[in-house]
C-alpha cells in the first residue's frame, strides 16, 4: 500500500510539474511577444496587432497552470495567523477544515467552468483581433482546478502526505514530492 501511495504521489507531482512547465513556457512566450512588439513599434512604427489578445490568453493560462504544483508543494501565499494560534490544540481539525474548504471551492469552480468551456467549444468562439480559438485556452481552467481538487481530496483521504510548511530559510532546501522517501527519520 505504501508503494502505491508513493507512486500515486509521484504521478500527481509529475502531472502538476508538466502543467507548471507549460506555465513557464507561457511566461517565456509573453516576454517574447512583448519584446517583439516593442521592437516593432520602434523599427516599423507599429506593434504586433495580436499582442494584447495572445498575452492576455497566455497570462490567464500561466496563472491557472501553475496552481496545482504550488498547491501540491504548499508554496502558495498563506495568511496563517488563525491556524498558527489553533495549531497546538486543534491542528488536525484546522487541517481537515482547510481541506474541505479547498474541496468545495475548487469543485465549485470546476463545475462552473465546464459549461463555460462547452459554450466556447460549440460556438467556436475566437479572440477579436488574433482570431484564435478560445476553447483550447479556456481548457486550462478546468484542467488545473480539477487537478487541484484531486490534490485536496488526496490530502484529505491520506493518499498523499499532509503539507509541511517551511520557514523562509528552509524553502530553498525543500525537495519535490517525487524525491521524498516513505520513511521519516
Amino acid at each position: 500500500m505504501s508503494r502505491l501511495r508513493h507512486t500515486y504521489a509521484q504521478g500527481l507531482d509529475r502531472l502538476a510539474l508538466a502543467l507548471a512547465l507549460c506555465a513557464s513556457l507561457c511566461m517565456v512566450a509573453i516576454v517574447g511577444l512583448v519584446t517583439t512588439s516593442v521592437v516593432m513599434r520602434r523599427i516599423a512604427g507599429t506593434p504586433l496587432h495580436i499582442t494584447e489578445d495572445i498575452v492576455g490568453l497566455l497570462l490567464t493560462a500561466m496563472l491557472f497552470l501553475g496552481l496545482p504544483l504550488v498547491t501540491l508543494r504548499a508554496q502558495h501565499v498563506r495568511v496563517s495567523i488563525v491556524s498558527n494560534a489553533l495549531e497546538p490544540r486543534f491542528g488536525r481539525l484546522v487541517h481537515i477544515a482547510a481541506m474541505l474548504v479547498g474541496l468545495l471551492f475548487f469543485g465549485w469552480i470546476f463545475v462552473k467552468a465546464l459549461p463555460w468551456l462547452e459554450f466556447a467549444w460549440k460556438r467556436n468562439l475566437k479572440t477579436e483581433t488574433a482570431r484564435l480559438l478560445l476553447y483550447p485556452w479556456m481548457a486550462a481552467l478546468p484542467v488545473s482546478v480539477g487537478l487541484t481538487w484531486v490534490i485536496f481530496a488526496s490530502r484529505l483521504t491520506g493518499l498523499i502526505e499532509r503539507e509541511r510548511y517551511a520557514t523562509p530559510d528552509e524553502e530553498a532546501t525543500i525537495a519535490p514530492l517525487s524525491d521524498t522517501s516513505d520513511t521519516d527519520g
